[in-house]
């Protein structure tokens, strides 16, 4: 018995760190294509509205994986969603390595966005079950992984277009991403496994941020237990309005990221920066957010999610509306710095504040559902953003963004506050 309680307290210690570590690999391969896009435009002929259309598949597919196949997560199946994953996000960059039209880079993109987004499901789950009253703070190393991941693959992909092709580096990529595979198989397992089987239901939080968005039984059903007898479906959860207002908030957020981050490289062009100086911006965009992750969760889980995230938003709203005049690219970088620390503070402030509200025992579909949807107000962002650009330059674009994120998340405010009576 000694043996079998040491085992397993090895295994939940390896969670974390193969968590951590796979994060940044796959995060990494999925940003490696956005520097490449100038490059590609020419070679391809890639227009400026399918750029658009290319980071939407991302986010559509990505979409259909955390809405639809999140709740496998709460049925013991995390390990292999992890695996599938790892290879879909591969498998992508091979496809957009050999491709000769936009389609199919587009194609590529679809398969990558579906496999990271199960990929980051099952990984969330794991690390919310792992600790849950410390589920703000794992969710913020897990951000912050995820940012690292983007401040390395385009700082790497735009030095590596001096002297490599756009298809070599995704090629390369391709290889690389799979050594994500070992962490993987290492590290994910649930770390917690017997707490949440069997006849009695897994421990109550103790009443995380009480009175403020925590796990306090008015919305959460405390009794459901890990495992086969999960439900299929994560939709249940939105008939409570506190859920449906932390979704909001989540949703106000994606916007930005579905609004510019494909558009990004031809805004940054258009005001005069090259490869290295647009890598360099993703690159300094991610170290805010890495330094301030941890904090911004362990605020989450002091103060509660809302909190953290108003915080983020009284950050985030002034500089999205100012890049519309900015025509200087190491100004806009430097803008993207200060950004960074109000998007970290929003977006683990929201997804901790989801972790607070939701049982545990569905960790899963919780945070599919508030990624999925997301993902959702990002696909339709990333749709239109192209298009926007190309009608109304950086002042229409960057401008629509910031009232776009204010109306939603104002909605979402008032509903996340609500109480039942």
């Amino acid at each position: 018995m000694i043996v079998i309680m040491n085992a397993q307290h090895r295994q939940a210690r390896l969670l974390v760190p193969s968590v951590v570590t796979a994060m940044v690999l796959l995060s990494s391969a999925s940003f490696v294509i956005f520097p490449l896009i100038p490059a590609l435009q020419g070679s391809l002929g890639v227009s400026t509205a399918e750029i658009g259309y290319l980071a939407a598949a991302g986010f559509a597919s990505a979409l259909v994986a955390e809405l639809l196949v999140a709740p496998a997560a709460d049925r013991g199946h995390a390990r292999l969603m992890a695996v599938i994953g790892v290879i879909m996000v591969a498998a992508s960059l091979g496809l957009s390595a050999i491709a000769v039209e936009g389609w199919q880079l587009i194609a590529g993109r679809a398969v990558g966005g579906f496999g990271f987004g199960i990929f980051v499901i099952a990984a969330s789950a794991l690390i919310v079950r792992f600790d849950h009253r410390r589920s703000g703070e794992l969710l913020g190393r897990l951000g912050a992984a995820e940012l690292a991941g983007i401040a390395v693959g385009p700082l790497a992909s735009g030095l590596a277009l001096s002297f490599a092709g756009p298809s070599a580096i995704l090629a390369v990529s391709a290889v690389v991403v799979l050594l994500a595979l070992v962490p993987v198989l290492v590290g994910f397992r649930e770390a917690s496994a017997s707490a949440f089987r069997g006849d009695d239901p897994h421990p109550t939080t103790g009443g995380i941020a009480a009175g403020v968005i925590g796990f306090d039984g008015t919305d959460a059903d405390r009794t459901l237990r890990f495992g086969a007898s999960a439900p299929r479906t994560s939709l249940d959860l939105l008939r409570s309005p506190r859920i449906i207002g932390i979704v909001l908030l989540y949703a106000a957020v994606m916007v930005p990221t579905g609004a510019y981050d494909g558009v990004w490289p031809r805004f940054m062009a258009d005001i005069g920066a090259g490869p290295v100086l647009t890598a360099a911006s993703y690159a300094l965009f991610a170290v805010p957010y890495v330094l301030v992750a941890g904090w911004a969760g362990r605020l989450a889980d002091r103060r509660g999610g809302v909190s953290a995230y108003t915080r983020g938003l009284l950050i985030l709203l002034p500089i999205v509306t100012l890049y519309g005049f900015v025509g200087n690219p190491f100004i806009a970088t430097g803008m993207g710095f200060v950004e960074s620390t109000g998007q970290a503070l929003a977006f683990i402030g929201a997804a901790a504040a989801m972790a607070h509200a939701v049982d545990p025992a569905r960790a899963g579909s919780a945070q599919g559902l508030l990624r999925g949807i997301g993902l959702a107000a990002a696909t339709i962002a990333a749709g239109v953003s192209g298009l926007a650009y190309e009608a109304g330059g950086a002042l229409l674009l960057f401008g629509g963004t910031a009232i776009a994120v204010a109306v939603i998340a104002a909605v979402g405010l008032m509903l996340a506050r609500e109480r039942r009576g």
